[in-house]
Order: C-alpha cells, then structure tokens, then sequence
C-alpha cells in the first residue's frame, strides 16, 4: 500500500512540475523581458492577475460556446489556438504551448490579441481593472 501512496506524490509532483506561479515581481521582470510596454504594464499585471492568478497551467471551465481559455493571459481555444498537437488559428499555436512555464509563445499570442482588440478582448481586464486602480508594480 506504501508503495501506491509514493508513486501517487512522484506523478502529482510530476504534473505539478508543468505550473509556474509568477510572484508579482517575477511576473514584471518576464513581461519586461518579454518587450511588454511599461506605459501599459500595471494593466497587464492586473489583467493575469484577474484571468489566471499568475499561474501558466491554468484552463478555464468551457465558455457558452465550448470553448475554453488556457494559461497565463487566459487566451481562448476558438480563435487563437489550437487544441491539438498542430499549432494554427490565429496565433499559430497549440493551447498546451500557451500553458508552459516558458511564456514566450502566450506572450507573443497575448500582443496578437492586443493590437487587435486592446485589452478588451479580455473580461479579467474589463471586470476587474478598466477605470480600477491597478496593481503597484513600483518595487519590481
């Protein structure tokens, strides 16, 4: 019986291992690396914050449509990746590419999003950040 309880906490640790969570520091630093504007950059900060609660892995439950919004920027499956091993739609991606701990894809698919729709492509931002006041990123 030992034996099944190791080997559960080896393959939970194990899927664990694919999840970042960013400090909100850590996750200016990235964005920063990442070209990301610091005119707008408190307004990213809270737009993750709000959609994945600076996590990579996450995906969302199913939307109206059956669509589901996947990792750190919360980027949807219908338009912008796809749920397969090909990368395509707009982004040119695979959802599972957009939930790793290397953001470089999910940052270059978020900026697609962006300059087409601005941050209202993203109900966190409208929610939770549009007029609010935003994160304080001043120590990072």
């Amino acid at each position: 019986m030992n034996w099944l309880l190791i080997f559960a906490v080896v393959i939970s640790a194990l899927l664990h291992c694919e999840a970042k969570t960013f400090t909100r520091c850590g996750l200016v630093q990235e964005l920063r690396r990442k070209n990301f504007p610091e005119s707008v950059m408190r307004n990213w900060v809270c737009l993750i914050e709000h959609e994945s609660g600076r996590r990579t892995d996450i995906i969302g439950p199913p939307n109206r449509d059956g669509s589901r919004d996947h990792g750190l920027f919360q980027i949807n499956d219908h338009l912008w990746c796809n749920d397969s091993n090909v990368p395509g739609k707009d982004c040119h991606a695979t959802c599972a590419e957009l939930r790793t701990d290397d953001i470089t894809k999910a940052c270059s698919c978020a900026m697609i999003i962006f300059r087409r729709q601005g941050f209202y492509a993203w109900y966190g931002w409208i929610d939770h950040c549009k007029g609010k006041p935003l994160p304080d990123i001043s120590n990072c």
